[in-house]
């Protein structure tokens, strides 16, 4: 077992397994076991020290190099500046405007490929820094050369004591195997007083906002599932005051793919606390929550099961477009991968030069000038159904269409 990343207690117990399939050679780890801890109630991902590494690994060989060559009809890479983003961007800054200003030093924690950065810059601020674990990402944003930027990650963070006003980890938290340091390292760097802001995908409405089965485990990076309540009690611990805190929604990668955000804003202001546990807080909701999404989910797996074992038993040749988490869930844990699969289609560039699924290589839509009558043409990139839809019947695909959008 391992310990819980806030309260450090060793017990806990499993709520759920997931097998989620991965492509050949990939240092993802492929089965999530999702576990509740018994003492404070917080969940997260139980990973053993070779998945860690191992993930460590994907975000720099996989991750990052997928993004930077992904290609977008609509919404954004992640970390861009893209129009969803920008959205995204402004209620950030709204959300900081009481706490921070123009000249404040502002350090930007996991910037992915600086979006943030470039729109905080266009509205005036200009004493702005950044660090990324991943390597590629720091050569993209050292490419337009005006951002001051470092490798490193938030658990150790590549800066002097006490020289930012601000902190920023956007999207950041819930990646972390030890967030403690997180804050722990914030409260560093941070000068007196220094203002701490963070936001992560909210837990308590996974529920609230379908968009694919098991979607938000799917995210397999995210390996921590966070609420208020175990968002403020990890601050207090290390010594924040939370000043503030916001449940809001966000569009991410297309304007279909909701995502529940919770925002918190903290100062760091006390000595750290070894246990800030409260008797008055029910810190055991988020089980019962993460407890009823799971259970919502199964239901939607047996459907989906149901549907692809039927076109198993038909034997047609299926083409599946979108080679990505939901297809490797599908493949994995519906049982995809018992169907008559002729090829497997994907518009990123570089998967079609790396990717293979059990040996079958990733090709571009060329692949289905090759199919017959019978076949099927089964649509997983969920956020972009419209759009390949509109492309297929353009070159004349005769054969089924079948997406795998909302049940």
């Amino acid at each position: 077992m391992n310990i819980c990343p806030i309260c450090r207690s060793e017990i806990q117990d499993i709520i759920h397994t997931l097998d989620c399939g991965n492509m050949d050679s990939s240092r993802l780890y492929p089965t999530i076991r999702l576990v509740s801890c018994l003492r404070c109630g917080h969940v997260f991902n139980a990973l053993s020290p070779e998945e860690l590494k191992g993930l460590e690994c994907y975000y720099d060989e996989e991750l990052s190099p997928i993004n930077l060559n992904a290609i977008y009809t609509k919404g954004d890479r992640p970390g861009s500046s893209d129009s969803l983003a920008v959205v995204r961007y402004g209620q950030l800054l709204t959300n900081l405007m009481p706490y921070i200003r123009v000249h404040d030093e502002i350090l930007d924690v996991g910037c992915a490929m600086g979006g943030l950065l470039d729109y905080l810059y266009a509205k005036g601020f200009n004493r702005l820094c950044a660090c990324d674990m991943s390597q590629a990402y720091v050569e993209y944003v050292r490419m337009n050369g005006r951002h001051r930027i470092k490798l490193g990650n938030a658990e150790a963070l590549p800066f002097e004591d006490h020289v930012f006003d601000v902190i920023i980890m956007e999207q950041v938290l819930e990646h972390l195997p030890d967030p403690v340091k997180a804050f722990a390292e914030a409260k560093r760097v941070l000068r007196p007083g220094g203002v701490f802001y963070i936001e992560v995908p909210d837990a308590s409405r996974y529920s609230d906002f379908y968009y694919f089965d098991y979607y938000y485990l799917l995210i397999r990076e995210h390996i921590q599932h966070f609420d208020v309540d175990h968002l403020e009690l990890l601050a207090e611990q290390q010594g924040f005051d939370m000043l503030s805190y916001r449940q809001t929604s966000n569009a991410v990668i297309s304007e279909q793919m909701i995502m529940p955000s919770l925002s918190a804003i903290f100062r760091s202001t006390n000595s750290p606390h070894d246990d800030k546990i409260r008797k008055n807080i029910d810190y055991f909701g988020l089980r019962q929550k993460m407890t009823d999404y799971i259970r919502s989910e199964n239901a939607k797996q047996l459907m989906r099961s149901g549907r692809i074992a039927e076109l198993a038993k038909s034997c047609r040749p299926v083409y599946v477009w979108g080679i990505g988490k939901e297809f490797l869930y599908l493949y994995e844990a519906a049982g995809l991968k018992h169907c008559n699969i002729e090829g497997l289609i994907d518009m990123n560039p570089l998967k079609q030069k790396t990717a293979f699924i059990n040996g079958t290589k990733v090709r571009d839509d060329s692949l289905l000038r090759e199919s017959s009558v019978d076949s099927v043409l089964l649509i997983t990139v969920i956020a972009h159904t419209d759009s390949i839809i509109q492309n297929v019947k353009s070159y004349g695909f005769k054969g089924e269409i079948i997406t795998m959008n909302h049940q």
